[in-house]
């Protein structure tokens, strides 16, 4: 049984070259699918648990369902588009293709955030309690996260653009291509996610799985009218 959960990860750092081989030729796709969306669901469940822990095991808990359900979430809004995308720009994949490209570069920059989670779970821990007087705090681990998760991000998009050059076709159709599913699951991603917070957690509000306001605003108006604002405000 723990030789089966722990194959996907084992595939993905030791048999990535059968792996992107058989994706490329089109073979046992609803396979490595389920393999790597299990990959990526530990995966990111273990730094789920760790984002929430600076609030306590009750949201750490939500944070271990919800961080899956964030990657899971933005790939089923996008996975159609971006196979249409590609067929549009000339490369004509199958939907089982895309899929598993897709979550190769999820499982990938999942794997990297399991690493960062004993660092990430250092920060939470040195950290003040989560009060109100403790504003500054929050903000610093909120920033803290954000820039692990993106840069666990963009290594699993290096990762999607080194399978993507294996495949027969031009170099520009390759990069449109790229440039169009990188943008399209980063803008959807990060709608999802502000619609699933809290995850760091709020020092003025209780804990719970879906703030009452989910809808409300947009994470980048967040983090340049709350997060930055208050950061600099308090130099």
């Amino acid at each position: 049984m723990v030789e089966r959960l722990a194959s996907p990860g084992w595939e993905l750092l030791h048999g990535a070259d059968r792996l992107l081989a058989e994706v490329i030729a089109g073979r046992n796709l609803l396979r490595h699918w389920l393999r790597l969306c299990v990959a990526m669901a530990l995966c990111a469940a273990l730094y789920g648990a760790v984002l929430g822990l600076w609030h306590g095991p009750r949201l750490a808990l939500y944070d271990a369902v919800k961080l899956p359900l964030v990657l899971l979430l933005t790939t089923a809004l996008t996975v159609g588009f971006a196979w249409t995308a590609a067929a549009v720009l000339g490369l004509p994949l199958r939907f089982g293709q895309v899929a598993v490209l897709t979550f190769l570069a999820l499982a990938v920059a999942s794997l990297l955030l399991a690493s960062l989670a004993p660092v990430a779970a250092f920060f939470n821990l040195s950290a003040p309690a989560p009060t109100p007087e403790a504003r500054t705090a929050h903000n610093l681990l909120y920033l803290l996260h954000t820039a692990l998760v993106g840069a666990c991000g963009l290594a699993g998009t290096v990762a999607l653009w080194r399978a993507m050059r294996r495949l027969d076709a031009p170099l520009r159709t390759l990069r449109g291509v790229y440039t169009v599913w990188v943008a399209a699951f980063a803008l959807v991603g990060g709608e999802v996610a502000w619609v699933l917070r809290p995850f760091v957690g709020s020092v003025y509000m209780p804990v719970r799985f879906l703030r009452p306001d989910a809808f409300d605003g947009n994470v980048y108006e967040f983090i340049v009218t709350d997060i930055l604002k208050h950061f600099i405000s308090s130099l």
